[in-house]
């Protein structure tokens, strides 16, 4: 199974959610949830219950009784994203009982709810079985791995219930396509960007980074090479050198320029283009050229430019043991809204007082954004669709569900409250600080496509790759990226040849 998207190289869940369980509640955006949602874990079967028993471990909601005379039952999976958190799990079981008591349409909706860690197994377990649910949400693009072509084309629904896509942008509208069928409607997002800390540009006497896309810093287009230079210039030894001074001493760091907090190697190749590890045959190994160039740019920003922490500096002390946003030391990095509420939990013990985000520079002319999108989908097998499509459009529309799941929401018209709440939340925490949410919007603009966790074959396997990948770049100095790119995609060959295997 993949592993966690907003859990790569970060810390473990449970640190996260000890930390940050307060701000969490607050914000409503569940970043607690967004630290577990996704990630991998033991392959369990679903359990037999019968209604009256207490669920199983996995099995945190089962409604799943036998139909309602005289209405059409829609059964609801969640479990493969967030939803899973026990606040939401209230919310979603007050919002089932509401519709089952108020909806005209004559449809019941029955809640199963299960463990992170074992939906995708008890999922197959379903479909394989003949009892599959009906509506599955809310998933992103790693929770759907594994499940290609299981998913009904809601092009159709979409039509007939006069559903208006240009709501959203139509950038996610496509970010949601499975070849041409509309798998999904996208229900909330969370796009890529710079996020920097002003006091020490500041300091430097540097000026703020740019908000739009395409707008130039300091006489320059915004790149990731003058990103580079930035970065060089804030990186700061115990004896006031900057990199770029002669007598910088590499091994005395003690401020960074540019990190990629909680990044996996996918998503920050990502930030330079859209790509995949798959080629478009679905089973031959490939590293894109775009993909080579951001591991090498990378790679010389860690052990040639020194900008950017290695391995053991990231996650030591002077960068907060893996929180190098909420060191005070680390002058920018590429975040996401989920990694937000990392920098701190309360005013008082705040290392960052001003704050901001920008856009992402660009690489060879174009802006891209790894993008999470959350969505509610349809399986193919559902019985009901058009029921099951109502009672989706109903659940995205509710707005309990949307506060408790936490994402900015991807309809265009409901941002706006949604960044004013965020405001009132870090208010307290980073008082007279404004951000410049409109970066969000624009970076929602240019999804990084393929996505960063779009599926491979054998993906458990190739994700653990994957990742010994990056971690050998992290810390290991003198290393060839061409040699050490071709091993990668002869092992990853390995890997799908072996998933391609009787």
């Amino acid at each position: 199974m993949a592993s966690d998207r907003r859990q790569s190289g970060a810390p473990s869940t449970i640190l996260i959610g000890l930390a940050l369980v307060a701000i969490a509640i607050l914000v409503g955006a569940s970043v607690v949830a967004y630290a577990a949602a996704q990630s991998s874990g033991d392959q369990a079967h679903k359990a037999t219950a019968s209604p009256d028993a207490s669920p199983t471990p996995a099995i945190l909601v089962d409604q799943t009784r036998a139909p309602v005379a005289g209405r059409t039952t829609v059964r609801w999976f969640v479990g493969l994203g967030s939803g899973t958190l026990m606040s939401q799990i209230e919310a979603q079981k007050a919002f089932v009982a509401n519709y089952n008591a108020t909806n005209k349409d004559g449809i019941t909706i029955q809640l199963e709810a299960v463990e992170n860690s074992t939906a995708a197994e008890v999922l197959r377990t379903e479909i394989a079985a003949g009892n599959a649910p009906d509506i599955v949400g809310p998933v992103g693009v790693i929770g759907r791995n594994g499940f290609s072509g299981a998913f009904l084309d809601l092009t159709e629904e979409i039509r007939k219930n006069n559903v208006d896509l240009t709501a959203y942008d139509s950038s996610v509208v496509t970010f949601l396509q499975e070849g041409s069928a509309q798998i999904g409607l996208p229900y909330d997002i969370f796009p890529g960007y710079i996020w920097y800390n002003k006091d020490m540009f500041a300091s430097a006497g540097l000026p703020d980074l740019p908000t739009k896309i395409g707008e130039p810093y300091q006489g320059q287009p915004w790149t990731w090479d003058n990103l580079a230079k930035v970065a060089a210039s804030l990186t700061v030894d115990k004896n006031g050198f900057r990199s770029t001074d002669p007598g910088f001493d590499k091994n005395g760091i003690v401020k960074y320029g540019m990190d990629f907090q909680w990044a996996d190697a996918r998503r920050i190749a990502s930030c330079f283009g859209g790509g995949t590890f798959l080629g478009p045959d679905g089973k031959t190994a490939q590293v894109p050229t775009i993909w080579t160039d951001a591991f090498k740019w990378y790679y010389d920003a860690i052990w040639t430019g020194h900008y950017v922490p290695d391995g053991a500096a990231e996650s030591g002390s002077i960068l907060a043991s893996g929180y190098p946003m909420s060191s005070g030391r680390l002058a920018m990095n590429a975040g996401w809204a989920w990694s937000i509420m990392s920098i701190a939990s309360a005013a008082a013990e705040s290392k960052v007082k001003s704050w901001d985000i920008a856009v992402m520079p660009s690489w060879n002319g174009t802006t891209t954004s790894p993008l999470d999108v959350d969505t509610f989908t349809i399986l193919k097998t559902s019985k009901n669709p058009d029921a099951a499509f109502k009672a989706m459009q109903a659940i995205m529309a509710d707005p309990s569900l949307m506060t408790n799941y936490g994402g900015e929401p991807a309809r265009k018209a409901d941002q706006a409250a949604y960044f004013a709440s965020f405001d009132r939340t870090l208010a307290p925490i980073f008082p007279g600080n404004h951000v410049t949410w409109s970066v969000l919007t624009e970076m929602a603009t240019v999804p990084a496509i393929p996505s960063h966790e779009a599926d491979m074959p054998n993906a458990t396997k190739a994700n653990a790759d994957i990742t010994t990948f990056l971690t050998r770049l992290k810390n290991t100095a003198g290393l060839n990226i061409d040699t050490e790119l071709a091993k990668l995609q002869q092992t990853l060959q390995k890997d799908f040849d072996s998933a391609a295997a009787p």
